[in-house]
């Protein structure tokens, strides 16, 4: 019997509506219980490999060139495609903003309608609908605007330096032009799709992917921020600047000596003790001024989508604890103006998380065991209950893999959220990609400590047996 108590949220990205059907997708979904789902606002068309503007799946910075996805996408599990919007904006509500949403092309007129038409049709089956939206993304300049106008809305390392490696193009998220743009964005994609009943803000905070994501945003945005928040910004460059560069002389004992979380969120344990308790303080006021940066961004998106109407559900899409902190996520204060909150569990990312942080300690500080790095990093994420002493072994997995996730170290970061949460729901969201065997045990990890429910991302991963999988794991 299917638990409706619960509950199930499944991604349906708009490629697979278009391929297999609007009631095609939507029968498959019910038929395994679920009460929810999301698309988003771009319509495609394959491309020559290649060529195209976007990479089903995502080959997230290379190393993701091994993923494929379980159901066939006009034929084929890794593609490249043309994109385009789903729907033409409102022009006025970027009126003066340096940033402007794409225009509409030949694959809106052809098919973008057919996002109304999911969402319409998951409605009259009473289902919940949502548009996933993407806050923390740097937006793309109104034609004719100088260049130089979107660096300047490129998150700063301390000092104002440029970071390098980043894996996705974040913005600095206490710039006026960025939340300017995102509450116009809120209320065009409010309105245009009445249909839905919430957005999914995937994400509405920093990312921590490469180790320079770590120790951003310190540049003249933020530091305006802090001026607000009554934090020492001057203190809180110096020791974020000092935190960074101890990696250069981090040694292999210390390394070692790692055996649980990480103490400060932005090094390893140690650093607080060695600079004494301003130096605490101002780490712990980094961490501050990242989640009040991050929980002002919400509560704007809030105020935009109730100016368009009552009863907007939102629900950032973030990482579990501890990475929630290196992020800026404060779940009490996302309490005040989301609905509920989405914990990734995008478990195939966690060995590149550790790939990328290992090869940049090491090219800071060479005289360090690289083997000894990958084991730190992981132990201090909370990555794993058994961290491998090979760096080696922390590959993006192939698409029959088993993930390097600890079962144990899953629970404990849902549990964590969930306490920090207070009453607000938080939803594990656990990914599809990976060898049958390993995706139940992830999705029964998600599903029983989940207290509410789950989503799984996505449908382009719920092949025919992950599908009847999934109804006997939430049954």
């Amino acid at each position: 019997m299917l638990n409706h108590s619960k509950t199930l949220g499944i991604y349906a990205w708009p490629p697979h509506i278009q391929a297999e059907g609007v009631n095609a997708v939507l029968d498959n979904l019910q038929t395994i219980g679920a009460t929810s789902v999301s698309t988003s606002t771009y319509v495609a068309e394959p491309a020559v490999d290649g060529e195209g503007d976007r990479r089903e799946p995502p080959q997230n910075g290379n190393k993701g060139l091994v993923r494929e996805i379980d159901r066939p996408l006009w034929g084929r599990k890794a593609l490249y495609l043309h994109t385009g919007p789903s729907f033409s904006h409102d022009s006025t509500l970027y009126e003066g903003m340096k940033y402007a949403p794409q225009a509409p092309n030949d694959l809106t007129r052809k098919h973008g309608d057919v996002i109304h038409e999911f969402l319409a049709e998951a409605n009259k089956r009473g289902l919940k609908t949502y548009i996933q939206t993407s806050p923390s993304r740097l937006p793309t300049l109104r034609d004719g605007v100088d260049p130089a106008e979107r660096l300047a809305d490129t998150p700063r390392l301390p000092y104002g330096k440029l970071p390098s490696n980043r894996m996705v193009n974040f913005a600095s998220l206490a710039s006026p032009a960025v939340i300017d743009f995102m509450a116009a964005e809120t209320a065009d994609i409010v309105a245009e799709y009445p249909e839905a009943d919430g957005l999914l803000l995937d994400r509405m905070e920093q990312s921590f992917y490469t180790f320079d994501d770590a120790f951003v945003d310190y540049g003249e945005h933020a530091q305006k921020a802090a001026e607000e928040y009554d934090l020492d910004f001057e203190s809180i460059n110096a020791v974020v600047g000092e935190a960074l560069g101890r990696f250069a002389s981090i040694t292999n004992d210390e390394l070692d000596s790692i055996q649980s979380k990480i103490d400060i969120p932005i090094a390893f344990p140690g650093l607080a003790a060695a600079n004494g308790s301003d130096s605490q303080k101002s780490l712990t006021d980094a961490m501050k001024l990242r989640s009040n940066i991050a929980t002002n961004l919400l509560k704007t998106i809030r105020e935009s989508a109730d100016s368009v109407r009552d009863g907007v559900e939102l629900i950032p899409i973030t990482f579990p604890p501890p990475l929630s902190v290196l992020t800026g996520v404060n779940f009490s204060e996302y309490s005040k103006y989301a609905d509920a909150v989405m914990i990734k569990f995008f478990t195939m990312h966690w060995p590149l998380i550790v790939t990328y942080w290992t090869e940049a300690i090491t090219a800071m500080n060479p005289s360090v065991d690289s083997n000894k790095v990958a084991r730190a990093v992981s132990i201090a994420l909370e990555l794993e209950d058994i961290p491998s002493n090979n760096a080696s072994d922390y590959a993006y997995p192939e698409p029959d893999t088993p993930h390097r996730a600890g079962s144990n170290a899953q629970i404990s970061k849902i549990k964590v959220a969930t306490n920090q949460a207070k009453s607000m729901p938080i939803l594990p969201s656990v990914h599809g990609y990976g060898p049958l065997e390993d995706v139940e045990r992830r999705w029964r990890i998600g599903w029983e400590t989940g207290e509410t429910g789950m989503w799984v991302n996505r449908y382009g991963y719920l092949s025919e047996p992950k599908l009847n999988l999934l109804k006997r794991v939430t049954s």
